[in-house]
């Protein structure tokens, strides 16, 4: 019998029930003052996210604990590119570059203006709708309501000491954000060099290559013709392949180091 699917409703949001609609559940979120669960999935590949959907959110336990306490937005990757309407596929990707997101699932929560991040969570095997929830709860101390009845809670000297540590934490936070986005744009400007550089170099070994003559040239090119065998040799197989595991990864690199070969062999002339 296959497994109970969770239903998403694509435009709107109730309290307690998936929607692709962010921007309704922000809304509401704001209105009942409930925070955000925003889950990054690809509903019909993943293997953790219908982990999680068949241990966690299709129980009743979750369903009747997330009504009252949790606005469910869920920003699907399928396969299947009907599963998500065209209005959100760009927003989607939006958000996945906005929050970092570079695994399935992740569970991005945020407090109930929609915007301050409060913490994430993951898939695992044995987690269920109690042990998920507890996960939340320990996230939801951060939210600002809570943080600040307690820091009233602890009169006022302490309270604006605790108020303190807070607004430093931010910034640290913040610091840590801005440095983590800094070494993206610096690891792509790397790329980016790198990849100049590789194209520069192809067009110096083929200069080099244009003032051969003779026998030299007739050696050149039968090495160049043999690593275009083998480059086709090898992209036939990764298209093809029926090997698997260790078998797999022994092929690859033995075509590999053939290619390795004849292009050290080019870039000898």
């Amino acid at each position: 019998m296959p497994a109970e699917k969770v239903e998403s409703d694509i435009d709107g949001a109730v309290p307690g029930k998936w929607t692709m609609d962010f921007e309704a559940a922000k809304k509401v979120a704001a209105e009942k003052k409930i925070p955000l669960l925003l889950d990054f999935s690809g509903t019909d590949w993943c293997g953790w996210c219908k982990i999680m959907e068949e241990n966690v959110f299709t129980k009743p336990e979750w369903q009747a604990y997330a009504k009252d306490n949790l606005m469910m937005v869920l920003v699907d990757f399928p396969r299947d590119k009907n599963l998500v309407p065209e209005k959100y596929v760009e927003r989607n990707n939006a958000l996945k570059s906005e929050f970092g997101v570079r695994g399935f699932p992740t569970f991005v929560v945020l407090d109930d203006d929609g915007a301050t991040e409060l913490g994430r969570l993951t898939a695992g095997r044995e987690k269920s709708p109690a042990s998920f929830q507890k996960e939340l709860r320990g996230l939801f101390r951060f939210r600002s309501g809570v943080l600040e009845a307690y820091c009233a809670s602890l009169g006022a000297e302490a309270g604006n000491a605790y108020r303190a540590m807070i607004a430093e934490l931010a910034a640290k936070e913040e610091a840590a954000k801005q440095a983590d986005a800094a070494v993206e744009v610096a690891q792509k400007k790397a790329g980016t060099a790198k990849d100049a550089i590789a194209r520069y170099k192809k067009e110096m070994a083929a200069f080099r290559a244009d003032q051969l003559k003779g026998e030299e040239r007739e050696e050149y090119e039968k090495i160049k013709a043999k690593l275009d065998e083998a480059r086709a040799n090898y992209f036939a197989w990764q298209k093809n392949k029926t090997e698997s595991g260790a078998e797999a990864v022994k092929k690859q690199n033995e075509l590999a180091a053939v290619m390795r070969l004849y292009e050290q062999q080019l870039a000898e002339f």
